[in-house]
Order: C-alpha cells, then sequence, then structure tokens
C-alpha cells in the first residue's frame, strides 16, 4: 500500500512537471514554385500528394515566386490549384510575383488570395495567424516599382514588424518571408539594409525561426538563438520541406524533402 501512494505520488508530480497543452505544429513549407502554364501539372500533383499524405498536418505555407512573373493570369492558375488542398494554405509574396507596371501590387495579389483561398486569408501582405501557442507573421519585402532580385523591407514595414513582436512578448514567433536573412554571395539576390531587421529582432527574444526561400537552395543557420531556415526551390518539382514545432518549448525539426529522387525511385 505504501508503494502505490509512493507510486501514485510520484507519478503525480511528473504529470504536474509536463504542460499537458503542448504540441507539435506541423506544417509543409513551399517556395520558388515558379508556376507557369506549362509547368503547372507538378503543382497539381504536388496538391493529390498533400490530400493523401498530409491530412493531419496544420497548414501549407508558399513563401513567394509562386509564379514565374507578375501576371494575373498566372496568379489565378496558381490560386485556383492550391486551393484544392485540403488543408488552410498561406501565401507570401516574392520578387517574382509583383510588378506595378502590371498592376501586379501586393494589395491586388493579396486580395486576389484571400478571395480565392478563403476568408481566412488575411488580404495584406504583412500579416499574422495562429497556430496553437505560436505566432506567424508573414513579411512582404518586395519592390514592386523597380523590380530586382534583392529584398527591401521598408522602414514602416519593419516598425509594424517590431510592433507585433512587442504585442506578442509572451509567444514564441515564426516569421514566413521569401528573402532570407542568411549572407550569400550573389550581390543580385540580398537584402537591402538587412541591420535594420537584425536590429528589430536583437531587440526581442521571442522570435524562434525565420522561414524563407528565394537562394534555390538549402540552408539552416543559427543567429543569437534564431533558427534561419531556407527551403530549395520546388520549381520543376524538386524540393519542399516538413517543419514541426513544439508550441510549448519551441524545438524545431525540418525534413528535406527530393521529390525528384522519390519520382526516380
Amino acid at each position: 500500500m505504501f508503494f502505490m501512494k509512493k507510486f501514485l505520488f510520484t507519478l503525480l508530480i511528473l504529470t504536474i512537471g509536463v504542460p499537458v497543452y503542448a504540441k507539435n505544429i506541423n506544417f509543409i513549407h513551399v517556395t520558388d514554385v515558379h508556376l507557369t502554364q506549362a509547368n503547372a501539372h507538378y503543382l497539381k500533383e504536388f496538391t493529390n500528394e498533400i490530400n493523401n499524405k498530409y491530412q493531419d498536418f496544420d497548414f501549407v505555407v508558399f513563401t513567394g515566386d509562386n509564379i514565374n512573373r507578375a501576371d494575373r493570369n498566372d496568379l489565378d492558375s496558381f490560386l485556383n490549384i492550391i486551393k484544392d488542398i485540403n488543408l488552410k494554405v498561406f501565401v507570401t509574396v516574392g520578387n517574382h510575383d509583383l510588378l506595378l507596371s502590371r498592376d501586379m501590387t501586393a494589395d491586388y495579389y493579396m486580395q486576389r488570395t484571400r478571395k480565392i483561398l478563403g476568408k481566412y486569408h488575411p488580404s495584406s501582405a504583412n500579416y499574422i495567424f495562429k497556430k496553437g501557442n505560436l505566432v506567424f507573421i508573414a513579411m512582404n519585402g518586395v519592390k514592386e516599382v523597380i523590380p530586382g532580385p534583392n529584398g527591401y523591407y521598408k522602414e514602416s514595414e519593419i516598425i509594424w514588424l517590431d510592433r507585433q513582436l512587442t504585442k506578442f512578448k509572451n509567444k514564441k514567433v515564426v516569421i514566413l518571408q521569401h528573402f532570407p536573412l542568411l549572407d550569400t554571395n550573389s550581390k543580385s539576390a540580398g537584402l537591402y539594409k538587412k541591420e535594420s531587421y537584425f536590429n528589430v529582432l536583437n531587440k526581442h527574444n521571442n522570435v524562434i525561426a525565420v522561414v524563407s526561400g528565394h537562394y534555390h537552395n538549402n540552408r539552416e543557420e543559427k543567429i543569437n538563438n534564431v533558427y534561419h531556415i531556407v527551403t530549395e526551390k520546388f520549381s520543376d518539382n524538386t524540393y519542399y520541406k516538413i517543419i514541426s514545432i513544439n508550441d510549448e518549448d519551441g524545438f524545431i525539426y525540418t525534413t528535406l524533402v527530393d521529390k525528384s529522387s522519390i519520382c526516380a525511385d
């Protein structure tokens, strides 16, 4: 009897020490689809793959260069394919997606995204959504007037980010965007004045990851306790990444999936 009481008491202590509400937030990261009419069938096949293999995931995120050129018809093609995914889908913009001279502004792009995907999706390029105890912040960073591969987060965007990180200071935050903050050897693919961005990240201690694409390669580095996750391009049916984050301790696990090797098998 004494042993049973001692066992139950020990079990109770262990149970109290474990947060029962902690869970893993699982999502699929896809970037640089560069959709055209010629390669759209790959995205359709991938939509079926997601629906067949990842029904229990929380969401899918596409982080920019979703279409190869800033064209309204191509945007509609992209959105009408991914709307068939049986999970919530979130979209950020990349440098290939926007061009003011073609009336492909961030406002139009995101309003169209909301119209086709559903009212759950925000209609602005900088937005927030929550999953479990995690806060996800989507950032723009695209130059609409003078297009180019260099990212540029305007002062207004940096100020907005700072305010959101202050607002959610007691939450773990994951930032989703097209342009990585990591250095690159390519002068034509870097980030303009990224010091101001890092200043905001260093001011706060709640950002656990920045998830991005753009570089067309796979990189993961930790800088000042922030995990920078860059996923290889999807275009022509090649790569995507599975990301799992514990919403209590912030532990992050990633798996890069090489679709070309799967197809070869």
